[in-house]
């Protein structure tokens, strides 16, 4: 009896969860998907607009999981005709060796293994390599895809720059110098309902991850830390009362605006200097844009800790109030759009022109 009260009291556990999860409705069955062509191009204002906007200094998350990323492996992809090009690899021990001495082992990275493509992306081989996407500065702004066909996709797909319309509006607003152009993408999608929630991510301009968090602060130094609790108390105590007298510390308990760290896990890996979302989705034959974007700049903010113990640990560090912080411009707009016709989507840091082009496939079937 009091297993079958324990089984039903966790059966409405997981039905009371269920209950408040967001629904998101089923995709229709694949011959009915209607397929739309994307072209968008993000850039950044390189000329202050006279727009009277604020922005917070926390940073609002957008969380990207669940989304469709096409340019994580676009960026990642490797090259399979250079990697052919290359000898085979010496087999060992060398023909011809004495197998009863012990040969010096060299490695030989300017020739091809047999099997290395199972072998080498194995999780845990100490040999396989940083994917490329953790060691690039910067992402290509023209985004030069493979292209594929709607009538046997089943996932979008990018297209190639060829493809490409607004190719001139992004070399204009160059010329010009109006603008720096962070990402030029096309791709080809299914097209649903705004509840299927079929996002696509895009990021693009310079990676901050190895200088700064998610949330905008400074990656940890921890040997900083270190050597200031490393002081005894009542040195620390007598160090930090010269500060105060010397006028080289001040504590504050104003209750000033500080950007708040974030704390849940949810965050993108890597930090861009433009990462977001577009939704496109249909409410009857209607065409919408809701785009939900970041745009990344280092400012200096005065980041002094509310707490005062750890006010002073930056008074004994000799640290600076004011420190590089990593902003974030929320670029969050939500329009109905005609297809085959130029859209531009503002804001006083960040601007998009999008265009959204029918394809054989976009006319209802059912």
């Amino acid at each position: 009896m009091t297993l079958r009260r324990t089984v039903y009291a966790g059966l409405i556990s997981v039905l009371s969860w269920l209950a408040i999860m967001p629904v998101q409705a089923k995709l229709p069955d694949r011959a009915y998907w209607r397929w739309f062509e994307v072209e968008v191009l993000l850039f950044k204002h390189t000329v202050e607009q006279d727009i009277n906007e604020t922005f917070p200094a926390s940073v609002t998350p957008i969380p990207v999981a669940g989304s469709y990323d096409l340019l994580t492996p676009y960026i990642n992809r490797d090259f399979p005709a250079l990697v052919a090009g290359l000898e085979p690899c010496p087999q060992w021990p060398l023909p011809g060796a004495d197998a009863t001495r012990a040969e010096p082992l060299t490695l030989q990275i300017d020739c091809q293994f047999d099997h290395e493509r199972e072998l080498i992306p194995i999780p845990g081989n100490p040999l396989a390599p940083q994917p490329r996407i953790a060691t690039i500065e910067q992402t290509d702004v023209v985004i030069d895809g493979n292209g594929g066909d709607i009538h046997s996709a089943r996932a979008p797909f990018l297209l190639p720059k060829s493809t490409h319309v607004l190719s001139e509006t992004r070399r204009e607003l160059e010329r010009k110098g109006l603008a720096k152009p962070l990402l030029h993408v096309a791709w080809r999608q299914p097209v649903f309902g705004k509840r299927q929630n079929y996002t696509i991510r895009l990021f693009g301009g310079q990676q901050f991850s190895d200088a700064f968090r998610y949330d905008g602060f400074a990656v940890d130094e921890p040997s900083a830390e270190a050597s200031a609790t490393e002081l005894a108390l009542l040195d620390r105590v007598e160090q930090l009362l010269d500060a105060v007298n010397s006028g080289n510390g001040e504590f504050s308990a104003g209750e000033q605006q500080r950007p708040q760290p974030l704390t849940d896990n949810n965050q993108p890996e890597r930090v861009w200097e433009l990462d977001g979302l577009l939704h496109v989705f249909l409410i009857g034959n209607y065409l919408h844009i809701d785009n939900t974007f970041n745009l990344r700049d280092v400012d200096m903010l005065d980041l002094t800790p509310a707490d005062l113990e750890q006010q002073a640990e930056w008074i004994l560090q000799g640290k600076d109030t004011r420190q590089p912080f990593l902003r974030a411009y929320l670029f969050d707009q939500l329009r109905r759009v005609i297809s085959h016709e130029t859209h531009y989507f503002d804001h006083p840091n960040v601007g998009m022109v999008i265009q959204i082009r029918r394809t054989d496939l976009s006319a209802r079937r059912y």
